[in-house]
C-alpha cells in the first residue's frame, strides 16, 4: 500500500509548498497593495481621533491601529495562495497571548476594523475597502456626535442626614434621572454619590438649589461620559 504523505495530498491538491507564490508576487502589486492599506488606515486614524470620547487620547493606540493595517496586508498578500503558510501562521498565533487593557470597548471595535481593511486590502479589493471605510467611518461619526437632550454628572455631596430629604426634592424638580450609586457615613457626615441627568437648561438653577441647602458640607459636580438607564 502507497504511503500517504502531506507532500502528496498538496501535490494532488495542485498547491506549492515552497514558496513559489512568493517568487511570483508583482513588486508593484505589493506596493499599490500597501499604499491603499495604510491610505485607508490613515482615514481610521482620522475617525478614531475626531470621535474619541474618553479621559485621555493614546496617539500610540492610533498609530498601531495603521501599523496593524499594514501588518495585516503584508501576512495576507504571503499566504493567500500558501496554505501550509496559512496553517503555520494560525498555529503560531494560537500560542500567542496579547495582554492589552482596553479602556474603552470603542477601542476593540477600531482595532477589529485594522485587521479587516488590512484583510481587504491584502487581496486587492480596492473598491470594497475604501466603500466599507467610508460607511463605517460615517456611522462611527454620527453615533459619536448625536445631540445629546441631557448630559450625565456624577453629583458628590457631603451633608448631614437631615439633608437627604431636601436634596432628593431638589433633584426630583430639577433633574430627569437620578440614582444614588455610593452612602458612606463618616462621623455623622453623609457622603453621598449621585448619578443625574439634568433637565434642559437648568443647571445653574439646579447648583443654586444645591448650594443653597444649609447643612451641606462640600459639593462637587462631575461630568460623567457613561450611560444612565431609566428606571
Amino acid at each position: 500500500m502507497e504511503r500517504v504523505t502531506i507532500q502528496k495530498i498538496l501535490d494532488s491538491l495542485q498547491i506549492d509548498s515552497t514558496g513559489g507564490y512568493y517568487n511570483q508576487i508583482d513588486i508593484i502589486q505589493i506596493l499599490i497593495n500597501l499604499a491603499a492599506a495604510f491610505a485607508v488606515a490613515m482615514f481610521i486614524y482620522w475617525i478614531y481621533k475626531i470621535t474619541f470620547s474618553g479621559v485621555l487620547y493614546s496617539k500610540n493606540l492610533n498609530i498601531t491601529l495603521v501599523l496593524v493595517s499594514l501588518v495585516t496586508t503584508s501576512v495576507v498578500m504571503i499566504i493567500s495562495s500558501n496554505i501550509v503558510l496559512a496553517l503555520g501562521m494560525v498555529g503560531a498565533l494560537s500560542i500567542v497571548r496579547f495582554r492589552m487593557a482596553v479602556k474603552d470597548p470603542k477601542d476593540v471595535g477600531f482595532l477589529f476594523w485594522a485587521i479587516t481593511n488590512g484583510i481587504i486590502c491584502g487581496i486587492s479589493a480596492y473598491g470594497l475597502a475604501v466603500v466599507s471605510a467610508l460607511f463605517i467611518g460615517l456611522v462611527i461619526f454620527i453615533l459619536s456626535k448625536r445631540i445629546k437632550l441631557y448630559e450625565p454628572y456624577l453629583l458628590i455631596l457631603e451633608c448631614n442626614k437631615e439633608n437627604l430629604p431636601v436634596i432628593e426634592k431638589i433633584c426630583k424638580d430639577y433633574c430627569s434621572i437620578y440614582k444614588i450609586r455610593s452612602k458612606t457615613i463618616r462621623d455623622n457626615i453623609f457622603e453621598i454619590v449621585l448619578e443625574i441627568k439634568i433637565k434642559d437648561k437648568a443647571l445653574s438653577e439646579f447648583l443654586e438649589k444645591i448650594r443653597s441647602v444649609e447643612g451641606i458640607e462640600s459639593s462637587r459636580l462631575i461630568s460623567y461620559e457613561g450611560d444612565l438607564e431609566e428606571g
